[in-house]
Formats: C-alpha cells, sequence, structure tokens
C-alpha cells in the first residue's frame, strides 16, 4: 500500500509540473501502475503468506526438535539410572560373591579344623589308653623275709614322688623268690613281699589301692644264677613298675637294683 501511494505521489507531481495533464492522460498513466502497483502487493501479499506459512513450520520444526531434545534428555537420564542400577547390581553381585567365598573358605576352615580336632582327640584318647613304662624299682630282701629295709623304704620314697604327680597311672608290683624252699612256699613268701610293698605305698604315700595290681610269682623269672650267693639275693625281690598314658608326660624310666 505504501509503495502505491508514493508512485501515485509521484505521478502527481509529475503531472502538476508539467501543467498539461489531462484526465484521459492521467487515467492512461495512472492505472497502468496501479495494476503493477496491485500485482506487487498481490505477490507481497503471497510472500507475506509464505513467509507465514514457512514461520510456522519453522516453529513447527522448533517445537518438534524441543519435544526431540527432551525426550533425548530424557532417554539419556533413564540410560544413565540404568547403567548405575547395573553398577549397583554388579557392586551388590561382586560383594556377594565375595562374602560367597570367605564364607567358603571360613567353612573350608572349620572342617580342616574339625577334622584335625577330631584326628588330635582320637590320637589322644588312643594315647589315654595305651600305657608305657615310665619308672621301676627293684626292692631286695634278705632270706626268708618281706620286711623292707632302710634302702628299700628310700627306693619307694623316690618312686612313689613319681607316681603322686601323675593324674593317672598304674603300679604292678611283683614278688619273686630264690629257688630255696619249696614251690608253695616260694608263691606265698612272694606274695608276702609284694603285699608288703603295696602296704607301704598305700600307708606312707596315699597311692589308691585300685591302682596297684599285685602278683607273687615264687621262682619263677630269676635274673640271677641261683647256684651263687649274689646270684640267689637278685632273685629275692620285687619289681615295682610304673606306668602312665602314652598321652601323659613322660617320667624318664629309671630302672634301679640288680
Amino acid at each position: 500500500m505504501m509503495t502505491r501511494m508514493l508512485a501515485l505521489g509521484a505521478l502527481g507531481l509529475s503531472l502538476i509540473g508539467t501543467g498539461c495533464a489531462t484526465k484521459k492522460y492521467v487515467t492512461q498513466s495512472i492505472a497502468p501502475v496501479e495494476t503493477r502497483v496491485a500485482q506487487t502487493e498481490s505477490k507481497n501479499t503471497d510472500q507475506d503468506k509464505q513467509l507465514a506459512t514457512q514461520t510456522a513450520r519453522i516453529e513447527d520444526m522448533d517445537r518438534d526438535l524441543s519435544q526431540t531434545k527432551e525426550k533425548l534428555t530424557d532417554t539419556d537420564a533413564k540410560a544413565t539410572g540404568a547403567a548405575e542400577t547395573a553398577k549397583r547390581a554388579d557392586d551388590k553381585a561382586a560383594g556377594a560373591q565375595r562374602t560367597a567365598t570367605e564364607a567358603a573358605t571360613a567353612a573350608e576352615g572349620a572342617r580342616t579344623f574339625a577334622s584335625n580336632g577330631l584326628n588330635q582327640l582320637e590320637r589322644t584318647v588312643d594315647a589315654t589308653n595305651k600305657f608305657k613304662l615310665a619308672k621301676s624299682e627293684t626292692i631286695l630282701f634278705k632270706v626268708n623275709r618281706w620286711t623292707l629295709t632302710d634302702e628299700a623304704k628310700s627306693q619307694l620314697r623316690e618312686f612313689a614322688a613319681a607316681a603322686t604327680n601323675l593324674d593317672r597311672y598304674t603300679i604292678e608290683v611283683q614278688g619273686f623268690t630264690d629257688k630255696t624252699g619249696s614251690i608253695d612256699y616260694n608263691k606265698t613268701l612272694s606274695e608276702q613281699r609284694a603285699h608288703e610293698v603295696a602296704r607301704y605305698l598305700n600307708n606312707e604315700f596315699k597311692i589308691p589301692v585300685r591302682s596297684v595290681a599285685i602278683l607273687g610269682s615264687g621262682y619263677a623269672q630269676p635274673v640271677g644264677n641261683d647256684q651263687t650267693s649274689s646270684g640267689r639275693k637278685q632273685n629275692r625281690r620285687v619289681e615295682v613298675r610304673l606306668f602312665v598314658p602314652e598321652a601323659a608326660t613322660a617320667v624318664s624310666a629309671t630302672p634301679t637294683g640288680n
């Protein structure tokens, strides 16, 4: 519209300036211009419409792009969240695996410990039920006598000291004679000698009777030549033996006497 007015104004000024314009001339001159102006305005209007359409399309595209960006952002956020969730799950799985491994290791250690303990217990029980000689003494007697000499009492005192330091033990007291006398006499005499030793251990050192085994063997198992005085002296004896469980603290076996 502005272009048309400017064109008409310019034409009017032109005609006024010449002073010879007629109505017909004006009509003939202005009509084409108005037509061109109208065409131009129509084109401008079309262009404005096209521009408006393109602008609307661009705005739609901008909205679509914004929505797409929002969707991408949301998708990225969800993907990041999923990745973090997966990482936490992996961490938990790794922790569970470590815990399971540690538990398996502890269980294996417990089984090994229990097995070793059981084996040790079996060895201990076995050793407790098996006895070994820890100490022995040989007590000598005069002919046809069963009383204890001072030397014999001293020997038994040392023997009892070793026994009373133990929790569990067994004492064997076995009496013997030389060959002089009958078999029955020697058997009785050897028993009297063994009983005298056991009685002394019980009376003087409180050795329990249940821990003492007594046997009279007469002339059996001589250790000396009975044809000589020294040999017969060696045979008139009581052998006292201290046995302890293999699991107990060993007491050195120290046989004495002839």
